[in-house]
């Protein structure tokens, strides 16, 4: 990824194939937010290309203020940084005990 970060037509590609695969968990899922993480998502670029191309693919089907008007709150990067898998078990872990 890093070889390709000048090559725009790389990242919208990628970004196309992530999108449909957002727009399918959305239209099977309704997940409350879609949280996008790995080594390609590391390329920055990339959330503002998917969010837009998952409106595209969606179409105007699924009529949700986060789809339609907050989608940068809806496609989003981990709060938990780096780590995100092994610090969201830890914190689940945590919940867990205390309950």
């Amino acid at each position: 990824g890093s070889e390709l970060a000048d090559r725009p037509e790389v990242w919208e590609l990628e970004a196309y194939y992530i999108a449909q695969a957002v727009a399918n968990y959305i239209l099977t899922y309704s997940p409350e937010k879609v949280i996008l993480w790995g080594g390609v998502m590391h390329q920055e670029q990339l959330f503002e290309l998917v969010r837009e191309k998952v409106r595209d693919l969606l179409g105007g089907y699924v009529h949700h203020s986060m789809v339609e008007e907050h989608i940068a709150d809806y496609i989003v990067p981990p709060a938990l940084g780096e780590n995100p898998g092994i610090l969201g078990a830890i914190s689940l872990g945590i919940q867990a005990k205390k309950n």
